[in-house]
């Protein structure tokens, strides 16, 4: 059953802070805005319900829309949705040429409005902001991040499924066995929640029920990324990960940086992994691992 929930963003501040989390609907007299989150937050889903709510409004994916979509705007479209600037990213060589082509499609079309959502560890922050405001004004252009599932929100969610009769237990057991961070995305929690209706109970043990969760966080579900950027098993990454976690506490650092992202106090850089780094990198773009921003991204146990 779907849940219809008006979904918590933050927003980027002027000084790079986040502001406090306030409802997307909100953000709906925004002339254009970039929505992030990371795999299997919401993002389409929350694309879904403005794109319902607003009139005038036309939803694409951004891979269909560098493909498909025509020279001008469907007659009294007004608000442009593009869904999936990652997975247009996926698989190429320089993750700047899909999203160029975009911008040059953007400023021939010049919608109204216009909203693109991104995972996070895929949007290049400052680089791809400075290149969008180059087709829409800087001042009219907001970077909001998908909040978390809240608790309210997973109970609400829970509850919606009736093969689970007490919603409230479920968060007890989940947080009891140490997998809080399945609750707080949409997909793995959607996930867990099929696997304990169809089988009536969480898995065997603590440790049990962390290592299946783990094989989940590092599986990925988004089938053009699977196509375009196949990732290792997940085996390898989930060994990845318990390296980059051993790493991260014996150097008691904060989390991980990728080449690209800015170089911070308390973040390993990726290339610390040596031959390890580009599994290392792959294991940073599944639900294993939080992204932060600029970036930065942190085990997703610890977020």
């Amino acid at each position: 059953m779907i849940v219809d929930l008006d979904r918590f963003v933050r927003r980027l501040e002027p000084n790079g802070e986040w502001s406090n989390p306030a409802p997307l609907s909100t953000y709906r007299y925004a002339p254009a805005y970039v929505l992030l989150g990371d795999p299997g937050a919401g993002k389409s889903t929350a694309f879904e319900r403005e794109w319902a709510a607003t009139p005038d409004a036309d939803l694409v994916t951004a891979r269909d829309f560098r493909t498909i979509y025509g020279t001008q705007l469907p007659f009294g479209v007004q608000t442009l949705f593009i869904d999936g600037l990652d997975e247009a990213r996926a698989g190429a060589g320089d993750p700047r040429g899909p999203f160029d082509e975009i911008r040059g499609r953007l400023r021939g079309l010049a919608p109204p409005r216009l909203r693109i959502s991104c995972r996070e560890l895929d949007w290049l922050g400052e680089n791809d902001r400075s290149n969008l405001s180059k087709v829409v004004p800087r001042e009219e252009l907001f970077v909001l991040r998908l909040e978390p599932l809240n608790a309210n929100e997973q109970r609400l969610i829970i509850g919606a499924d009736p093969r689970i009769a007490d919603p409230a237990a479920f968060l007890i057991e989940a947080a009891d066995r140490g997998v809080e961070s399945l609750l707080t995305n949409a997909h793995t929690l959607s996930l867990l929640v099929d696997v304990v209706a169809e089988t009536g109970r969480f898995p065997g043990g603590r440790t049990e029920t962390f290592e299946e969760a783990s094989r989940v966080l590092a599986d990925e579900q988004n089938q053009e990324h699977q196509i375009a950027a196949p990732l290792p098993q997940p085996e390898a990454l989930v060994e990845a990960a318990g390296h980059m976690c051993a790493v991260s506490l014996l150097s008691g650092s904060v989390g991980f940086s990728l080449p690209d992202g800015r170089e911070s106090q308390g973040f390993v850089p990726i290339s610390r992994f040596g031959a390890n780094a580009a599994t290392a990198e792959r294991a940073a773009h599944t639900l294993l691992f939080t992204s932060i921003g600029k970036g930065r991204f942190v085990p997703a146990h610890a977020n």
